[in-house]
C-alpha cells in the first residue's frame, strides 16, 4: 500500500507491505517525486509503533496521587465523558478561557485542535510554535504576505542553508533529496551553523558562527548587499517600501563589527554576501534553531528582507511563495470565526507577544505564569494532544509546578510519557499508520491511508469529534473523520475514497505572482520597514539583541540539536531508533575535554548555576564545534523510568528558562546560553535496569548528534 510517512515533518513516500492485512515491512517509495525512495531510520521504525508492547491500548483514569502513575483502565465512553465533564465544569466556573488545549509537533490534526478551541470559546492553545516554525512563518507573512520554500527544482546557483542540516533532515515536503539533486547539478552551498555537520562538510563556504548571533550576521549581510549595490534596484523601486530607512538602519553592521559579535572572519562574511547576492538565482533554507532565541522574529524578518532585496523572492531557483491548493486546510478549517472577539482578546500573553497572538498560539512561559500566579486569570483545565510538555517546554521545573496547579489534566498520546504520568485521564492515540489524513505540502497533496489498526487506540481527530459532541459543539464538526475529509476535498471535486485512488496531486508552481496584483500586504509591497509593527509598539525595522556573555563560572556557549534517530521527544522506546542511543550526548571540543579531563563516553554535567544540579550527558569529543561551544542532545527522557523526575533528569530544558524572550513571539533562549560543565559521577542507565541485550551506551558514532527536521505547520497559521 502506497502512503506518506509521518514519523517526522518530511513527508517521504512510503510503501507498506501487508501480509494477511498485517503490516510486515516498510520501505521508501521510489516513485514519490519528493523523496525518490529515501527513507530514514525513523521511517523504518514505523512498524515498531504498531507492535510495541509499551503502546497505550486503553484509556486510563488516575486513582493515586498525581505523578504516581497509578491508573485504572476505563472504556472510551467513560473516559471521554470524564474529560468533557471536567472541561465543561471549568468553563462554567471560570469562563471558557480557563480551558487550555495543548499540542506538540503537528500530525496533520493541528487545525482540528484549533477548531475545537474556537468552538469552545477558548483563545488558549499552547505549543511549540514560538520556538519552531512560526517566527519564520510570521516574519514572511508580515514582510511580503506569504510563506516561502526553497525552489531546489529551479536550480539555484547558490543555496544558503542557515541552521539547517538539510541533507540529514527534512521539513514539510522539502526533502534533502531536492537539495542533493541541486548540488549534483551544480548548485553552490553556503552553510551557517555552529557545527560542522554533514551538510557543512559539503559546503563551498561554512560560517561557523557563535550560537545566538544569527540576527547580527543577517543584518551584516543586508548591510553588504546595500553598501555594494548588490540589490535588485528595479525590484526594490517597484515592489518595496522602507528602503531608505533600512539603508540607514544597517549602516552600523559592517563586517568588522559583525565579525566581533559572531566570531567569524570579516572576509568570510563578505564572501558569503557576495556569493548569495551576486548569484543569478539563490534561495535561503532557514532552520528552527533560528527561532530559539530572543532574536527569533527579527532574525527571520531580516532573512526575508535579504531575499527580497536580491530579487530572489517568488523567482525561479529562489524562495517561492506557497500557493495552496483549493482544499479546506490550514487557513479555513480552524474556523477562527467561531471565536468571539472578546474571547480572542483574552489570549494569555496576547498583550505582550502580539505577533504570536495573531497566530492563535500561546507561549508556554506565558501559560506557566498564568498557572502559577493566576494572571491574567485562573486556568484550571488542560487537554493535551501529542505533546510531552515536561520535556519539550522550556524551564522544566516551572512546567512541573504549573501543571501541578491544574484542577484537571488530560493527555492523548501513544505512550506513557512523563507528562501523561501527571494526567488525570490518559487517552491512547493511534499512530500515523492507523489513520486517514490529507497530506498538504507546498508541492503536492497526497493521501495518507490507514493501513492497520491497534485495538483500543483512536486518532486525535476521532477523539476531538467525540468530545465536541459531548460538549455541545458537535454541529461545527462532521459526524466522522471520513465526512470531514470529504468536506476538506470538496474544493477539488473529490471525495476521500476517490482521492485515495488518485493518491497524489502535484501543485502547480507559479513564479512572480506579485506581478498580477502585488503582494498580500496592506501596501501591496514588500514591507522592508513595517509600519504595522510600529503601530503595535514594535520597531519598524529588525534589530539584534546580543546574547548573554560567558563568565569564568559559565565559560561555554550551549546550543542543542535533536539526534537523527529521534523526532523531538519521540521514539525513545522504539528498538529500531534507540538501539544505539541509550543516553544523551553532549558534543564538546577536544580542548574543552582536556580541561575537564574527560574522554569519549565519560559522563559530564552541564549547569547554569554552579551551586545547583545540572543535567548529565555522555561526552562526545569532536572538533566539529568551536572550543567554547557545546551541543547538547535535546528532547531527552528515559522511557523505562516510572518516576517523572528520574525520567526527565537529562532533559536539557531542566536548565533553560524564560527570563529572556523574543518580544514578538515569546521565543525563549534555548540556544546561545552560557553554561558550565564538570565531570559527573557514572550515571546508572535507566536506574540500573539496563537491557543486557543492548550494546554499550557509550557513543560509537564519531559524528556529532544531528539536528531534527525543521518541523511545524505547512505554511499557513491557524489564526488567519
Amino acid at each position: 500500500m502506497r502512503t506518506v510517512c509521518r514519523m517526522c515533518h518530511g513527508g517521504c513516500g512510503a510503501l507498506v507491505e501487508l501480509t494477511d492485512g498485517v503490516p510486515t515491512g516498510i520501505t521508501g517509495d521510489p516513485d514519490n517525486p519528493t523523496s525518490e525512495g529515501y527513507f530514514c531510520v525513523k521511517g523504518k521504525a514505523s512498524l515498531d509503533l504498531v507492535s510495541s508492547p509499551d503502546r497505550l491500548r486503553t484509556p486510563l483514569i488516575r486513582t493515586g496521587p498525581r505523578g504516581s502513575g497509578t491508573f485504572r483502565p476505563a472504556g472510551w465512553d467513560e473516559a471521554l465523558d470524564r474529560v468533557a465533564d471536567e472541561l465543561r465544569r471549568s468553563a462554567e466556573r471560570h469562563g471558557p478561557e480557563s480551558v487550555v488545549l495543548g499540542q506538540g509537533t503537528d500530525r496533520n490534526y493541528q487545525e482540528w485542535v484549533f477548531r475545537l478551541a474556537n468552538a469552545l470559546g477558548t483563545p488558549n492553545v499552547v505549543g511549540p510554535a514560538h520556538v519552531c516554525f512560526y517566527p519564520r512563518v510570521m516574519a514572511s507573512i508580515l514582510t511580503y504576505g506569504g510563506f516561502t520554500f526553497c525552489d531546489y527544482a529551479g536550480d539555484p546557483e547558490v543555496a544558503l542553508l542557515w541552521g539547517s542540516n538539510k541533507l540529514n533532515t527534512h521539513s514539510d515536503g522539502v526533502i534533502g533529496v531536492g537539495l542533493l539533486r541541486a548540488l549534483e547539478r551544480g548548485t553552490r552551498l553556503v552553510v551557517v551553523d555552529p557545527r560542522r555537520t554533514r551538510t557543512a562538510r559539503r559546503a563551498d563556504l561554512h560560517l561557523r558562527l557563535r550560537p545566538g548571533t544569527d540576527a547580527a550576521l543577517a543584518l551584516g549581510l543586508v548591510h553588504l548587499v546595500i553598501a555594494n549595490k548588490w540589490y535588485d534596484a528595479e525590484f526594490v523601486d517597484r515592489h518595496t517600501s522602507g528602503f531608505d530607512a533600512l539603508e540607514r538602519h544597517v549602516r552600523p553592521y559592517d563586517p568588522r563589527t559583525v565579525a566581533a559579535v559572531t566570531g567569524l572572519a570579516p572576509d568570510d562574511i563578505e564572501t558569503a554576501a557576495r556569493m548569495y547576492a551576486r548569484a543569478s538565482r539563490a534561495c535561503v533554507e532557514a532552520g528552527t534553531g533560528l527561532s530559539q532565541s530572543d532574536n527569533a522574529f527579527d532574525t527571520h524578518r531580516t532573512i526575508a528582507v535579504l531575499t527580497a532585496l536580491t530579487g530572489n523572492l517568488d523567482a525561479p531557483g529562489g524562495d517561492v511563495i506557497w500557493d495552496p491548493m483549493p482544499i479546506e486546510g490550514r487557513r479555513g478549517f480552524p474556523r477562527t470565526d467561531l471565536l468571539p472577539e472578546e474571547q480572542a482578546a483574552k489570549r494569555i500573553g496576547g498583550a505582550v507577544h502580539k505577533v504570536l497572538s495573531m497566530t492563535g498560539w500561546v507561549a508556554p512561559v506565558d501559560l506557566q505564569e498564568a498557572l502559577l500566579h493566576e494572571r491574567p486569570y485562573r486556568v484550571s483545565s488542560m487537554l493535551v494532544f501529542g505533546s510531552n510538555p515536561m520535556v519539550s517546554h522550556e524551564n522544566a521545573t516551572a512546567t512541573r509546578a504549573a501543571l501541578g496547579r491544574l484542577d484537571f489534566l488530560a493527555v492523548a498520546d501513544m505512550f506513557m510519557t512523563p507528562s501523561a504520568r501527571l494526567a488525570d485521564v490518559v487517552l491512547p492515540a493511534s499512530s500515523w499508520l492507523e489513520r486517514d489524513q490529507i497530506v498538504e505540502f507546498n508541492s503536492y497533496l497526497a493521501a495518507r491511508r490507514r493501513v492497520t489498526t491497534v485495538e483500543g487506540a483512536r486518532s486525535d481527530e476521532e477523539m476531538i469529534i467525540g468530545l465536541a459532541q459531548r460538549l455541545g459543539v458537535g454541529q461545527h464538526f462532521a459526524p466522522s473523520v471520513e465526512d470531514a475529509l470529504d468536506a476538506k476535498l470538496s474544493g477539488i471535486g473529490l471525495t476521500w475514497k476517490q482521492f485515495q485512488e488518485v493518491g497524489h496531486l502535484p501543485n502547480t508552481k507559479r513564479y512572480r505572482k506579485y506581478e498580477q496584483g502585488g503582494f498580500r500586504t496592506r501596501s501591496g509591497r514588500v514591507e522592508l520597514a513595517h509600519r504595522g509593527l510600529e503601530a503595535m509598539g514594535y520597531d519598524a525595522l529588525p534589530g539584534f539583541s546580543p546574547p548573554p556573555a560567558t563568565t569564568d563560572e559559565l565559560p561555554y556557549v550551549m546550543t542543542s540539536a535533536h539526534n537523527l534517530q529521534f523526532f523531538n521527544t519521540e521514539f525513545r522506546q522504539l528498538p529500531t531508533t534507540s538501539h544505539r542511543y541509550r543516553e544523551p550526548r553532549v558534543t564538546l571540543h577536544p580542548r574543552a575535554a582536556g580541561r575537564l579531563s574527560v574522554v569519549d563516553g565519560d559522563p559530564v554535567e552541564i549547569y547554569r548555576n554552579p551551586g545547583r544540579p545540572g543535567v548529565v550527558m555522555r561526552a562526545q569529543v569532536s572538533d566539529t564545534v568551536a572550543p567554547d561551544v557545546i551541543v547538547a542532545d535535546a528532547g531527552w527522557w528515559y522511557p523505562d523510568e516510572d518516576d517523572v523526575d528520574a525520567a526527565t533528569r537529562s532533559s536539557v530544558n531542566r536548565i533553560t528558562g524564560g527570563d529572556r524572550r523574543d518580544p514578538y513571539m515569546g521565543s525563549s533562549m534555548l540556544r546561545g546560553l552560557p553554561v558550565g560543565m564538570r565531570r559527573a559521577a557514572q550515571p546508572a542507565e535507566a536506574a540500573g535496569r539496563a537491557d543486557p541485550q543492548r550494546p554499550d551506551p557509550r557513543p560509537s558514532d564519531p559524528q556529532p548528534s544531528q539536528p531534527q527536521p525543521e518541523g511545524g505547520p505547512h505554511g499557513a497559521h491557524p489564526g488567519h
